[in-house]
């Protein structure tokens, strides 16, 4: 049970790679790699902090450092690295379980090679089982894969569950060119239905060699990284509701994370509206977008989210997930379990759902009975 009375699922942390995991890529990779580490630096310029919480006691300046395999990672937070100081992190916090995301950097189509984004994939998943083994009651983790080509994707998926224990699959909200609705992506839909994981949705228009979406009209860190999670979770929805893919398979569990909670009604009740208008070119579906969706899917809020109470009440409260967003430059470690629970515009029961509840039925993790 976490400090604040309520047992505590967070439902999208980050972190989870050992430091030296670049340098683990099979040899015949390694100037690939180097590449690679070359995009991201050009890409991700002007983030606050090289990732990590800003404030007034901790102000600190983007740098990737030096070597050839660097991507800044030892200005994070150490808990980001070491399973050990998670743990304490995660129980200063308030946080019972962790699912732990990757880096969102494009490993879906890396450089454009799908062989190499299959040995990369494949080694960051290997690098984040090592981490979670420490304490794999309480360190969960979702699996990054090579979008690019589907069935590799669903092989690498199949693998990380049946061997690591994954709980679920991260990708972005699209896929070079393809909305993921692509009857291609099926494959990937499939595997996850039957092996029982969650489908999660995170970002991904910012990534290097990514086909742009509304960011390229904006230069400034600032715009896109307001535009890009919330915009895309609303493509994201528009393909799996609209798409079909939530029809073609019913047993399968998505969530579009890391965006708030604030425009799902209206982006449900704008799609229905457009259904009901023209349902003849929504051949994909039977039924309302928004009748999918509820029965099927999740998003997870921030904890000072002045729209969740209204949320909560539009669309019920079995879909919305705490996360802490630990530990990125604008996360609110360590207070993101505080700030929710001393709420007084949401019930217990609401907020245990929020806590723990709806991310238990999302990844299919066991909430302990009496709590």
């Amino acid at each position: 049970m976490g400090s604040y009375g309520y047992y505590v699922i967070d439902a999208d942390g980050h972190g989870g790679e050992p430091l030296d995991w670049r340098t683990r890529i099979p040899e015949p990779f390694r100037d690939r790699m180097i590449a690679y580490v070359r995009s991201m630096r050009s890409t991700y310029t002007g983030i606050p902090g090289g990732g990590q919480p800003v404030n007034a006691d901790g102000p600190r300046e983007t740098t990737w450092g030096n070597a050839d395999l660097d991507f800044g990672e030892a200005n994070e937070r150490r808990g980001m690295h070491v399973p050990s100081a998670r743990l304490e992190d995660m129980d200063f916090e308030g946080i019972d379980v962790t699912v732990m995301f990757p880096p969102g950097s494009g490993e879906e189509w890396a450089l454009g090679d799908a062989e190499f984004s299959a040995a990369l994939c494949r080694t960051l998943n290997d690098a984040r089982a090592e981490y979670a083994a420490y304490a794999p009651d309480r360190l969960k983790l979702v699996a990054k894969l090579p979008m690019m080509e589907p069935t590799a994707a669903a092989e690498e998926l199949e693998r990380c569950v049946t061997e690591h224990g994954f709980v679920g699959l991260v990708t972005t909200q699209h896929v070079l060119e393809k909305n993921l609705d692509d009857p291609s992506f099926d494959v990937v839909w499939r595997t996850a239905e039957r092996l029982g994981v969650g489908v999660c949705i995170h970002g991904g228009g910012q990534a290097p060699g990514q086909v742009p979406v509304a960011i390229d009209r904006y230069a400034t860190r600032l715009e896109k990284h307001a535009v890009t999670h919330p915009f895309g979770a609303m493509l994201a929805i528009m393909s799996f509701t609209v798409g079909g893919v939530l029809r073609r398979f019913p047993a399968l569990r998505v969530a579009f994370l890391e965006a708030g909670c604030g425009w799902v009604p209206f982006w449900l009740e704008r799609l229905d509206e457009h259904y009901e208008l023209m349902p003849e070119q929504a051949p994909q579906i039977d039924r309302p977008p928004s009748e999918y969706f509820l029965e099927q899917c999740f998003v997870s809020c921030e904890p000072e989210e002045r729209m969740l109470p209204y949320v909560t009440n539009e669309v019920g409260d079995g879909l919305i997930c705490y996360a802490s967003d630990y530990c990125h430059w604008d996360c609110a470690f360590p207070n993101s379990v505080k700030l929710l629970a001393e709420r007084d515009d949401l019930t217990a029961a609401q907020k245990a759902k929020l806590f723990a509840g709806n991310a238990a039925r999302l990844y299919g993790l066991t909430v302990p009975e009496g709590v």
